[in-house]
């Protein structure tokens, strides 16, 4: 009973860490989404639902600068994503440019992973730099395992150079089905696509990590921080 407690709880603490990620992510694509349908079925045109809901998107992420009183670069990167898509539309009169450029937004994410393996800087160790800022001393351990262990420097690029690639495979099949299928089957379909390859990349993620540490033995700390 107690091995089984104890494979069970890892099971239930990664179920927790992928709802805490996706969590956000599905309200930011619930909301806009609703708001395109509602007002599409109100008999507005799929221009101006997909403006109110890149524009309910758009105030979502605000308020979500607002309350912590920072933007860093994800934001910045949304933003700017909206911004276009927006700009684009109003003067191209093309509604699919607002679902393209969330394709864009995608693409420019997986060509940073991408980028990073080579400078040296994957951006797995980035983020579990962050996740680590507030205890000193795991931080530390984890930095000193980066330089130090080539295994964990490899495990880093590895998952860091999939992320890369299945963002920017995702956003290029998501600009062809853009043109291809209607805009009111695109609008829900272009989410379950960034939702879909986004579980798959941190299912993936995670039993990768998992396998190194049962066949290599690799310490808790270098690893844990690239999924939490």
């Amino acid at each position: 009973m107690a091995d089984t407690a104890t494979v069970s709880a890892p099971r239930s603490q990664d179920r927790l860490s992928l709802l805490r990620v996706l969590a956000p992510t599905a309200r930011d694509i619930a909301v806009p989404l609703a708001a395109y349908y509602i007002l599409h079925w109100a008999g507005y045109s799929d221009f101006l639902a997909l403006l109110a809901g890149a524009v309910f998107s758009g105030v979502l992420v605000l308020v979500e600068v607002i309350r912590v009183r920072r933007v860093d670069a994800m934001a910045a990167l949304i933003l700017a994503g909206f911004v276009f898509g927006i700009v684009s539309s109003l003067i191209s009169g093309d509604a699919r440019m607002m679902i393209v450029r969330d394709s864009l937004t995608t693409a420019v994410i997986g060509l940073a992973f991408g980028v990073s393996v080579p400078l040296g800087k994957p951006l797995t160790y980035v983020a579990a730099r962050k996740a680590f800022a507030n205890s000193p001393a795991k931080l530390a351990e984890m930095e000193l395992r980066f330089r130090t262990d080539p295994l964990v420097r490899r495990l880093h690029n590895r998952i860091a150079g999939m992320w890369g690639v299945g963002l920017i495979g995702e956003s290029v099949l998501r600009v062809v089905l853009a043109y291809r299928l209607p805009i009111h089957t695109m609008a829900w379909l272009s989410s379950v696509l960034m939702v879909g390859i986004t579980v798959v990349l941190m299912a993936v993620t995670i039993r990768t990590i998992k396998r190194v540490k049962r066949t290599e033995s690799i310490a808790e700390p270098g690893y844990a921080s690239v999924h939490e």
